[in-house]
């Protein structure tokens, strides 16, 4: 992804191509769906433009990246607080999770069709994205030198694995990180929130109660109130104090709320924000003495050192079990079922962790989300391969530790049908409606499963999803 970015210029979104007939006018204040790129049809994305939008004047966008391809989730999470404050929303359809490649390839014509299409201004660029999209989204900026991101807000993860050859153009964006207290990249997110106090950049981590996803839209409002914070303290926005006012007030009462409940660590984040964010903006005298008292304390070094140990729980929790996923795909045959089973009870265990009422239950959730998801990504990965046997292996062991969960059932019905196994297919598919799959399109829109379309069976299922 990192060289073709290099390559992306603002420019080329200038060039000649097809005519561009879309009436902006009457998009505006819904969620257009798809929008085909004019140079590249087989790319589209999921547009929102705010009800005041107009030509005349540059706006601020957002270049969104669902882990799935999922362009329209990603824009109406964002949908309310782009019409408050006058942003453009654009979600690919064709980034998800996979080879590089297909990011990029996607990121590439989303700037280029936008750019050609609508009046944005360059200083207000951002990106977002979930899981896998959140990496995307953060090697975006990390990356293209010619985008000028000036800030990313990223949704269940972080950063993507950095290449050492290659350093990033930009790592001085702001940076706002969304994650739900039961996400197993809990962890990963901690220490990248240390890592980036200790070197005084400029972030901020909002957690909420929640699972792997896409944060409800009122923390995505809150990450757009944090942009335009930092747009107004840089002069690139005109300040509004009103405004300012509200979410530095808003801010101190997170510190207070937090310094109440006994969380020394969401009361020093907001001190922080109070000092970093506010500084030239509101008088923060008091808050910089608040935040140095408390930074010292016995009570901040406790916090901490509670924090490294869930952390270090997390991962000796999931290390052997980690290790045998991994071997899954590789063992022979005869062996599978055992090491399967084994896999399963550890799983099985933290699941029993998790239930109960001890301290550590939390991260025990984290743990066992954590195997779950390699668990899938590892049979993802022999699926791309080519390697179907083994990648039902992987997707058969998740649909049983997570007997709720319809969705390893539809990538086991992928796989059979790619082994030409259509009534285990079928039967998967059944399942995975009992489970509570629903959205006809999952179904119906899934290429893997074209070849089941006139099939009566699949029909009576696809009606089972209404």
């Amino acid at each position: 992804m990192v060289t073709a970015l290099l390559l992306l210029s603002v420019t080329a979104g200038l060039s000649q191509g097809k005519p561009d007939n879309f009436a902006w006018e009457k998009a505006r204040g819904t969620i257009v769906d798809p929008m085909v790129c004019l140079d590249d049809p087989a790319q589209s994305y999921a547009l929102y433009l705010p009800s005041a939008y107009s030509p005349d004047r540059r706006w601020p966008v957002i270049y969104a990246f669902d882990a799935g391809g999922r362009g329209r989730t990603a824009v109406e999470v964002y949908q309310s607080a782009a019409e408050k404050y006058g942003y453009i929303v654009v979600a690919s359809n064709n980034s998800k999770n996979g080879p590089a490649s297909i990011q990029t390839e996607a990121s590439q014509a989303v700037w280029l069709d936008t750019h050609r299409r609508f009046s944005i201004d360059k200083n207000r660029v951002y990106t977002t994205g979930f899981s896998g999209g959140a990496r995307a989204a953060t090697s975006f900026a990390l990356y293209c030198y010619t985008c000028a991101v000036a800030g990313v807000i990223a949704q269940g993860a972080g950063y993507p694995v950095m290449d050492r050859k290659t350093p990033p153009i930009n790592d001085h964006f702001a940076y706002y990180v969304a994650i739900g207290d039961v996400d197993f990249n809990f962890p990963e997110i901690m220490t990248l929130r240390r890592k980036k106090d200790e070197q005084g950049m400029s972030f901020k981590i909002k957690v909420y109660p929640g699972q792997h996803q896409w944060a409800p839209p009122a923390i995505a409002e809150d990450a757009i109130e944090w942009m335009e914070i930092k747009a107004m303290q840089s002069g690139v926005e005109k300040v509004n104090a009103v405004f300012v006012r509200r979410i530095f007030e808003w801010t101190q009462a997170e510190a207070a709320q937090a310094e109440r409940a006994g969380d020394a660590l969401g009361q020093y984040y907001a001190l922080r924000s109070l000092v970093r964010d506010f500084n030239g903006l509101e008088d923060i005298t008091q808050f910089e003495a608040m935040l140095a008292a408390l930074k010292v304390s016995k009570t901040w070094k406790d916090a901490n050192r509670d924090e490294q140990r869930e952390i270090a729980l997390q991962a000796s929790l999931t290390a052997t079990a980690s290790l045998e996923l991994g071997r899954l795909g590789s063992v022979e045959a005869a062996n599978q079922p055992m090491l399967a089973q084994h896999i399963a009870s550890m799983m099985k265990n933290l699941q029993y962790g998790e239930k109960s009422n001890g301290s550590d239950r939390v991260v025990s959730s984290r743990a066992f989300a954590q195997l779950w998801m390699e668990g899938i990504e590892a049979g993802q990965d022999q699926f791309r391969q080519r390697r179907f046997t083994e990648a039902i292996s992987y997707f058969a062991l998740m649909a049983e530790v997570a007997p709720d969960q319809p969705g390893p059932l539809v990538l086991l019905a992928e796989a059979n049908v790619r082994l030409g196994n259509k009534k285990e297919a079928l039967k998967n598919l059944k399942e995975a409606v009992k489970r509570g799959l629903k959205y006809t399109k999952t179904l119906t829109e899934d290429p893997e499963l074209r070849p089941l379309a006139s099939d009566p069976t699949f029909q009576q299922i696809v009606q089972g999803t209404n």
